[in-house]
C-alpha cells in the first residue's frame, strides 16, 4: 500500500494543508512542549488576504497529521511568535501557553503539599502527582503559574504532563512510571525463519532509524545527591553512586518525611539501584504511526537478541513532518519493566 503524509493545521479561524515543513518537539524533562510550522512563499496569502493578517499571537492551534487523508491530532496550543521571513515561521507553545500568561499569584504557606499547591494553581484541574510536602513553607510571589511550577520541578525533579483535554496535570517519578500509552517498535532481520516468527506474533519492523545502545547496570556511570529536610528544618544531604569525574549526576528530593542521614541514605541507594539497569539507552526513530508521545511505554522487540527485549519510558519525542512523510524520533528513559 503506497502512504502518503497529510497535514491540517488550524491557527485562530484559517485552515491550511500546504505547509512545508512542521517540527514538534515534547518532554517530560521540561515544562511545556513546542512546535514550529513553516510555510512555503506561496502561502502568505489565504482566501485573498494576506495571511497575517488573519492570524495573530494568542491564536489558538490545531496541528494534525496522517496518512492519506486519516488525521491525528499531534499538538494543540497557541501560536506564540511569528518570524516574517521567506519562508514564513510560525512558532507555537502547546496548553501550558495559557499559564505562561496569566495573572501572577502571590501566596505563602506554612506547610504544604505539591498536590495541593497546585491545585491552588491550578483551579478545575485534577492533579496526580508525587507524594512531596514543603514543611518549611513555600512563598510564591507576584508569578505566573507556569513559573512557579518550572521552579518546584527544578527543585524536586520530578517529570510532568499537561492533558488539556481532560482538564488533568500529572507530575511524576521517571524511574517508577508505567507510561500513559504503550507502542511497540520491532527491530528488522534478515534471518527467515526470524520474520517468520514475527508474522506468528502478527508484527512487522517498523524502524526508521536505529541510534540505541544496550548497556549493562555495572558499566552505569551514575551518582545521585539525595536531599532532605528533617520537620525541624535541618537539611540533610547523602551522595551515592560513581565517583568518577565522567559519571552521570543526577539530585533528587525527598521532602521531609526523612528522619534521618540513615534512612536518606538507604532511600537514594534504593533509587540508585531502581536506575542501574541493563538496557537500552539513546534514540530510536519511527514512522508517523505508531503515535508515540513524550510520557508513553515503548516496548522494544528485538528477536536477533530477546534477551534485551524490554519496555521503556518515552521521555522526548521529537516529530518531523514535510511532503513526502514524517517520523518520531524517542529518546528513551528508564527501563520499566524490571
Amino acid at each position: 500500500m503506497f502512504y502518503t503524509a497529510n497535514a491540517e493545521i488550524k491557527i485562530g479561524g484559517v485552515t491550511i494543508s500546504g505547509v512545508t515543513d512542521v517540527e514538534i518537539e515534547q518532554s517530560v524533562d521540561t515544562i511545556g512542549g513546542q512546535a514550529k510550522i513553516t510555510l512555503p512563499r506561496n502561502m502568505r496569502r489565504k482566501d485573498g488576504k494576506k495571511l497575517l493578517d488573519t492570524i495573530k499571537t494568542g491564536d489558538k492551534v490545531s496541528i494534525n497529521l496522517g496518512y492519506n487523508g486519516k488525521l491525528k491530532t499531534e499538538f494543540t496550543g497557541y501560536l506564540a511568535h511569528i518570524v516574517d521571513g521567506t519562508p514564513l515561521v510560525l512558532e507555537c507553545d502547546d496548553s501550558w501557553y495559557t499559564f505562561k500568561h496569566a495573572p501572577h499569584v502571590t501566596k505563602s504557606y506554612a506547610s504544604v503539599s505539591l498536590k495541593n499547591l497546585l491545585k491552588d494553581l491550578f483551579k478545575g484541574y485534577e492533579i496526580d502527582c508525587v507524594d512531596f510536602t514543603f514543611s518549611g513553607g513555600y512563598i510564591i510571589k507576584d508569578v505566573t503559574p507556569f513559573t512557579v511550577v518550572k521552579k518546584i520541578k527544578e527543585e524536586v525533579g520530578f517529570c510532568t504532563k499537561l492533558d488539556e483535554e481532560n482538564k488533568k496535570i500529572t507530575c511524576f517519578w521517571a524511574f517508577d512510571f508505567k507510561g500513559f500509552q504503550k507502542h511497540t517498535y520491532v527491530f528488522g532481520t534478515r534471518n527467515g525463519t526470524l520474520l517468520n516468527e514475527l508474522r506468528d506474533r502478527k508484527l512487522a519492523p517498523n524502524i526508521a532509524a536505529n541510534g540505541l545502545k544496550f548497556v549493562k547496570k555495572e558499566d552505569r556511570k551514575l551518582q545521585i545527591t539525595g536531599k532532605a529536610k528533617q520537620k525541624k528544618g535541618k537539611p540533610l544531604t547523602v551522595t551515592v553512586g560513581c565517583q568518577e569525574a565522567d559519571a552521570e549526576k543526577r539530585t533528587m528530593n525527598f521532602g521531609s518525611d526523612v528522619t534521618s542521614e540513615s534512612e536518606l541514605k538507604k532511600r537514594v541507594e534504593t533509587e540508585l539501584k531502581n536506575k542501574s539497569f541493563d538496557g537500552y539507552e539513546g534514540t530510536v526513530t519511527g514512522f508517523g504511526t505508531p503515535q508515540t508521545k513524550a510520557g508513553d511505554t515503548l516496548k522494544i522487540v528485538d528477536t536477533e537478541n530477546p534477551e534485551r527485549e524490554g519496555e521503556y519510558l518515552i521521555k522526548r519525542v521529537k516529530l518531523k513532518f514535510n511532503g513526502s512523510g514524517f517520523r518520531r524520533e524517542n529518546e528513551l528513559s528508564y527501563r520499566i519493566d524490571n
